[in-house]
């Protein structure tokens, strides 16, 4: 089999399973692969090939050359986290091969994952968060409400585009979203976010299809979410950490800093397992740690502490 044949047959195994931008993730990196390759037979590729494709990602001088929004490349090489992508997909393919039996033994198995840099975690930071709501405000009722759905929410950019009339519950402060494969999940509507979309849906153009949030050709897609976002951060002068998914970023950390537990915000995330949740945001901040220590209450009251004082010598 041709590398072509391997990643189009690894695709149509994911399709009806996962969702639609998942295939696209796939699909980016996987052909990135192939065209490093060339459309050898699978059998052939060897764990040094897979290395030295790798090298050449870590060398790439630009970034974004083929991103869905159609932005332009930028220079500077690939991050870390997109590199990693960009092998755990190379090795996700060759995992496959093998338990399709399409290969003697998975090539990949020994092709190291980059490390993950152990920084500051994701998120549109609460100053960047407040200046884009109040640019938003000013641009539109429909800017506005989709700022304010995301943060309310933590939803994915998918589950923001794909929103239906129907999955607005106001009364209730409620909705639901479908991502990830078509699994369909409640979010919380904040108040904020009921008076956004009250207003936009005021003004909203009358049209056929039933997506709550339009653009000039019908249905918002995700280019045009996330151009919308871009135009709400330039006028807000914010330079970095603003797109669809470090919105979702901030409320995720924002429900565990308030103390919530690990196993509802997983469950509020969205996520599959508990430890996808643990591995993206098992540690806080500082400032947002000591927040959530400064709110957990002593075993005895402040009139106890005197009797745990040091008597002056």
């Amino acid at each position: 089999m041709q590398m072509t044949q391997s990643v189009e047959a690894f695709l149509l195994s994911l399709n009806g399973v996962a969702s639609k931008a998942t295939l696209v993730w796939y699909r980016r990196r996987l052909n990135c692969l192939v065209a490093f390759l060339g459309d050898v037979d699978v059998q052939a590729v060897t764990i040094q090939d897979l290395r030295r494709w790798r090298v050449g990602l870590c060398e790439r001088t630009t970034r974004y050359a083929d991103h869905p929004s159609g932005r332009s490349a930028l220079q500077g090489g690939l991050s870390k986290h997109t590199l990693h992508g960009y092998v755990r997909a190379a090795k996700r393919l060759f995992a496959w091969l093998e338990e399709e039996n399409l290969i003697a033994q998975n090539t990949a198995r020994r092709l190291e994952l980059p490390k993950l840099p152990k920084g500051k975690p994701k998120g549109i930071e609460h100053t960047d968060l407040a200046a884009m709501l109040e640019t938003a405000a000013k641009m539109g009722e429909r800017e506005l409400a989709l700022c304010w759905f995301f943060y309310s929410t933590g939803a994915r950019a998918a589950g923001v585009v794909g929103l239906k009339l129907s999955d607005l519950h106001l009364e209730s402060g409620r909705a639901h979203v479908t991502e990830k494969g078509n699994k369909t999940r409640v979010v919380q509507l904040i108040p904020k976010a009921v008076e956004a979309l009250r207003a936009y849906l005021q003004v909203r153009p009358d049209s056929e299809d039933d997506h709550v949030f339009l653009g000039i050709r019908g249905p918002l897609k995700y280019s045009g979410l996330y151009q919308i976002l871009e135009r709400i951060a330039q006028a807000a002068g914010v330079k970095s950490g603003w797109n669809p998914h470090n919105w979702r970023h901030r409320r995720i950390r924002d429900w565990q800093a308030a103390g919530v537990s690990l196993g509802l915000v997983s469950q509020a995330a969205g996520h599959s397992q508990e430890s996808v949740t643990a591995d993206i945001y098992g540690r806080l901040p500082d400032d947002e740690l000591m927040n959530v220590l400064d709110q957990v209450p002593l075993p005895f009251s402040p009139e106890d502490m005197v009797a745990f004082s040091i008597a002056p010598s």
